[in-house]
């Protein structure tokens, strides 16, 4: 049998030298600043962690892989990413987390993040986001506030929450979020989160806003309108919407197997009709494409499978789906949300200190989506559990001569080659000359 002899050693060695790039690149973006501006509550003591290096703590857990305030205390032993940070206290304990986060009250969340968001979006290039309004539901297995039984697909009858999230497709990033009891639907409160959302962006910099059916509705439709926005929101198969559908004999072919038609059409309880664009696939032609089969009794309806949406664009009905259609990129994104960031964990049994748990996590993905477009050159962005063993999974120890402190970073070959790539990015990367560039 072959062993290894082993020994100890106190020399510091951690497995997390790439944050070094990581820590550059997040003062050169200015979110540093950023945080160091905000009013954050403060410790109780004169001994106790400062506000800024808590929020800059946890999020770098958050990159690394934690997935609740226990992982983040873990990370306290490792001095090299203290050193990295230039943390006076270095990285602190799950309890000294949890203490941190209860002190948030929904109004400093709604101040603290509103502004954050301003600031980060200001700086983006962007002249017209496409808005993705999405929600999701995350499960809860104790008796944490707001973890209410309601709509769990997974999970039926669990406690939830239900948190609404709107996402610009253009930048690759979350606009604005809250966390919200398991028991509300899609939309509610949605006014108030979307006039957050206005009030981060600007109306005139607001392009489209794309929304599925959990989100269709008289007042929200009014909501779009009168400010004004465009909208394109999949619609309900009602009982009226059907019957139009049926009686429509006029279909304009998009592509092969795929027709579109539009038409006015005043649904239940409304003051007035809206335009809807109705697309039907040909489900011999593309058996695994969405949609509704609503006629299979009839012989001439029932290879199609059909999808309607309510809009108030002036373009055609083709357009109108092929715009909508790129919405399915804010379901990946609450997929890396879930598996890479731990938005599902990081919860307590005070619902401000989840929220706020929540919505720094999503501070972080923001911050790491503009590390992605910046400084990663290729056709696709890895997810942040690539990206980990890609340029932040590397061995390291630091070097002591005289004043000077040098990270050593353990890397051979085309690694030692890409490292040396991202930092010399990094010296390109002048925020105050073209802040951000999003294509």
């Amino acid at each position: 049998m072959h062993t290894l002899d082993y020994e100890f050693t106190d020399k510091q060695i951690s497995p997390w030298g790439g944050l070094r790039i990581i820590q550059e690149f997040f003062e050169r973006s200015g979110l540093k600043e950023i945080i160091g501006r905000l009013s954050l509550p403060e410790p109780g003591s004169n001994r106790g962690y400062k506000s800024q290096d808590l929020i800059e703590g946890f999020m770098v857990s958050v990159i690394l892989g934690a997935r609740r305030f226990s992982h983040s205390g873990t990370l306290r032993y490792d001095e090299i990413i203290s050193e990295i940070f230039n943390w006076e206290k270095g990285m602190a304990s799950q309890s000294t987390f949890t203490r941190f986060f209860r002190k948030f009250s929904k109004q400093q969340l709604d101040e603290i993040f509103l502004r954050i968001n301003q600031e980060w979006f200001k700086a983006l290039f962007v002249d017209a986001h496409t808005i993705d309004l999405d929600s999701t539901v995350i499960t809860r297995y104790g008796e944490q506030q707001g973890a209410e039984a309601g709509y769990n697909p997974k999970r039926h009858g669990r406690k939830s929450h239900h948190p609404l999230i709107a996402f610009s497709a253009e930048a690759k990033s979350v606009i604005h979020s809250c966390l919200r009891p398991g028991n509300s639907a899609c939309s509610t409160d949605m006014i108030h989160f979307f006039n957050q959302v206005i009030a981060i962006l600007g109306l005139d910099r607001i392009g489209v806003v794309r929304a599925d059916s959990g989100f269709y509705g008289q007042e929200i439709l009014e909501y779009f309108e009168n400010h004004p926005l465009q909208y394109i929101i999949s619609a309900k198969m009602n009982r009226g919407l059907v019957q139009c559908i049926y009686e429509q004999r006029l279909w304009f072919k998009a592509q092969d197997g795929i027709e579109y038609c539009t038409f006015m059409h005043r649904g239940t309880g409304w003051d007035t009709p809206r335009r809807f664009v109705i697309v039907r696939k040909d489900a011999d032609k593309l058996p695994k494409s969405g949609g509704k089969s609503l006629f299979p009794e009839y012989d001439e309806f029932r290879r199609f499978r059909y999808s309607a949406f309510v809009t108030n664009m002036a373009m055609s009905g083709d357009l109108v789906w092929h715009i909508y259609k790129h919405r399915a990129e804010a379901e990946n994104q609450i997929k890396e949300l879930k598996y890479d960031y731990g938005i599902e964990g990081f919860c307590t049994e005070s619902f401000d200190a989840t929220d706020a748990a929540f919505r720094l996590v999503m501070v972080t993905y923001n911050f790491m989506s503009l590390f992605k477009q910046l400084m990663l050159i290729g056709k696709s962005l890895p997810v942040l559990s690539t990206l980990r063993f890609q340029c932040i999974a590397i061995g390291s120890y630091l070097v002591r001569s005289g004043r000077k402190t040098v990270l050593k970073l353990s890397a051979i070959g085309k690694k030692r080659d890409f490292l040396e790539g991202l930092f010399h990015r990094l010296d390109d990367f002048n925020p105050h000359e073209a802040y951000y560039f999003i294509v």
